[in-house]
């Protein structure tokens, strides 16, 4: 085995280790004036979901952009994938601007051998009739690439006062029958390992089919469909989901002094949404819970019993112009979900409710300042202590990386100054057998953070001193397939340090 032949191998395995982590030929028409505005939006649900559990929690929503989609206009047949041979330098006319900014006449899409181009140029924030803006021209590259299609993008132009903008592509590998690795909730401690098959881009409309079980750590049984366009120009996305697991106690409180025990949890879950522009975009989902508990005791569930079961119906509504969803460095996120839980079936009678506002902006050159704050709060006669609050799993404080809290509610606030070394390099390896593989985007950054967080109980204040943070710095690497490893360094407010290995971005 030659050497370009193991260094694929090595980076295949580092691919897929980062796509489990995550859980989860057309030809090249124009699209000219009369536009088919329809959009994407990706949602699938909460973060249980994407471990395994049909969860009620916050739905994640995909980057979108907008586009002109319809007929070809007259004399653009040349600008086809053959009609690419004449002699346009697709990636020299990025960076030069013209002399006169050109007017966009019509969109054409190149390399799409299983995406639909539709896909494609609903993403773009600019129409025909628009000049071209070399900052939105990045903009539009970078949303493409978070479409998570795509291994390469490029946008290029003939240099006319009228012209055509070209997009580019070099897909993906998007069905995965493998086995998948990975940790939990951030801790290097606790494995899983299993089996699965995804497929990313379904019929080449970026539909999303995941059916999989792991081992290990929290085992679990998952079954997944997402289709971020349904009912045509109605602009509808919907994601269906059913799930099992086995889940060790978080809950000092349920816990008490005794050893620890397992909850068994089964969901199924509908999620029905609406993107109402570029931009924005309303949910609403559904969901049946059932939660046991391998030994049963008071208070830890509601139900006597043991079991506890319930529906749950939430609304949510996001805001998302983030460049990158991998790793952002320009836009805003925004989310809000309120979520009913319990509906005359169990014990389980409450509302939680929950907000997630990130900020992306750059301060010098490529330099970009990113802030977070979120807060999760919840309501009723009783909180279950599985529905509560924690910090030192999925959501962690640097300075306070394994430290748990836990709380009725909880709020946080993050801070990070990401400093570009790499900002951006293709490299091709044509030695590589499987073309999909074959390009690799890499990037390397430097950072600064803060962070700071707390937990509270409903009929308590959150503490306005002593509250846990920490500071820090470290070095961020991005790997081929959204795949984000950081190496951090970070001290608590006694100056007590910690090294954080951790998979991707911080938010």
């Amino acid at each position: 085995m030659n050497a370009s032949r193991r260094l694929f191998f090595v980076f295949a395995a580092l691919v897929l280790a980062g796509q489990a982590s995550l859980l989860c030929g057309h030809s090249s028409p124009l699209y000219g004036q009369d536009a088919n505005d329809s959009t994407r939006q990706d949602a699938f649900g909460s973060d249980s979901l994407r471990q395994g559990t049909a969860g009620t929690g916050t739905a994640g929503t995909g980057t979108a952009g907008t586009g002109t989609a319809g007929t070809g206009t007259a004399g653009t047949e040349s600008v086809t994938r053959e009609g690419m041979g004449g002699g346009i330098d697709t990636r020299a006319s990025t960076q030069t601007k013209p002399p006169r900014a050109p007017v966009i006449s019509a969109f054409a899409v190149i390399g799409n051998e299983v995406t639909q181009p539709e896909i494609i140029v609903r993403e773009l924030p600019m129409e025909v009739g628009d000049t071209i803006d070399l900052e939105e021209i990045e903009f539009a590259k970078s949303r493409i690439y978070s479409l998570g299609l795509f291994t390469r993008v490029d946008i290029s132009w003939p240099p006319l006062d009228s012209t055509t903008l070209i997009i580019e592509v070099e897909e993906r590998w998007y069905l995965y029958p493998v086995p998948m690795a990975g940790i939990v909730e951030r801790d290097w401690e606790h494995w899983y390992f299993g089996l699965g098959v995804k497929h990313d881009n379904f019929r080449g409309w970026n539909e999303k089919i995941f059916a999989g079980f792991v081992l290990g750590y929290n085992p679990w049984v998952s079954l997944s469909y997402s289709n971020p366009w349904i009912l045509g120009d109605d602009q509808f996305f919907t994601t269906t989901g059913f799930s099992w697991s086995r889940v060790e106690n978080k809950s000092q409180e349920s816990r008490g002094e005794g050893p620890n025990f397992d909850e068994i949890h089964y969901a199924v879950s509908e999620m029905f949404g609406k993107r109402l522009d570029a931009y924005h975009s309303v949910w609403s989902f559904l969901a049946y819970n059932y939660i046991e508990v391998t030994e049963n005791r008071t208070g830890r569930t509601l139900d006597p019993s043991g079991i506890d079961r319930f529906l749950s119906v939430g609304f949510g509504a996001a805001h998302d112009t983030r460049n990158l969803q991998e790793y952002p460095t320009s836009g805003i996120y925004s989310s809000a979900t309120i979520t009913k839980k319990g509906f005359g079936i169990g014990e389980v009678d409450m509302v939680s409710y929950s907000l997630d506002m990130r900020a992306y902006q750059p301060v010098y050159r490529d330099v970009s300042l990113g802030v977070r704050f979120f807060t999760r709060l919840s309501s009723g006669p009783a909180i279950p202590n599985y529905a509560h609050h924690f910090f030192g799993f999925s959501e962690r404080i640097r300075g306070h990386f394994h430290r748990e809290l836990e709380g009725e509610n909880s709020a946080a606030a993050f801070a990070e100054l990401r400093i570009p070394i790499v900002k951006e390099l293709y490299i091709t390896v044509p030695e590589v057998p499987i073309r999909q593989f074959a390009t690799w985007k890499l990037g390397f950054y430097a950072a600064l953070f803060a962070d700071i967080g707390t937990v509270w109980d409903r009929h308590d204040r959150p503490a306005d001193t002593d509250l846990p943070r920490g500071y820090g710095a470290g070095l961020h690497f991005l790997f081929p397939y959204g795949v984000v490893l950081r190496l951090d360094r970070a001290w608590n407010e006694y100056g007590v340090g910690e090294w954080i290995i951790d998979v991707g971005a911080s938010f």
